[in-house]
């Protein structure tokens, strides 16, 4: 998978849904659906400062960084989920 560029996170925790925005290299922007616990704590591995106060999510803390991702067999993102090396 190319690199792309987290530009927003939409997510709900009660409900377990979520959606990552992310813009590819040639400037696409992608709504990928996926699940709200397991991509942030995905996400927080990778940069310091994701989770904050009240299960919320820092969108200071992955707000432009670059990560490669996979789907599952549902279609979600969490087939893989990767820090995008330059």
């Amino acid at each position: 998978m190319d690199k792309v560029t987290i530009m927003d996170f939409e997510g709900s925790w009660l409900s377990g849904l979520a959606t990552l925005v992310v813009k590819d290299e040639k400037g696409n922007v992608k709504r990928i659906p996926c699940e709200n616990g397991p991509t942030v704590r995905a996400l927080a591995e990778m940069f310091p400062d994701v989770i904050g106060p009240g299960h919320t999510v820092n969108m200071a803390a992955i707000k432009g960084k670059k990560i490669r991702y996979g789907m599952d067999d549902f279609g979600l993102v969490l087939g893989w989920i990767s820090p995008a090396e330059d």
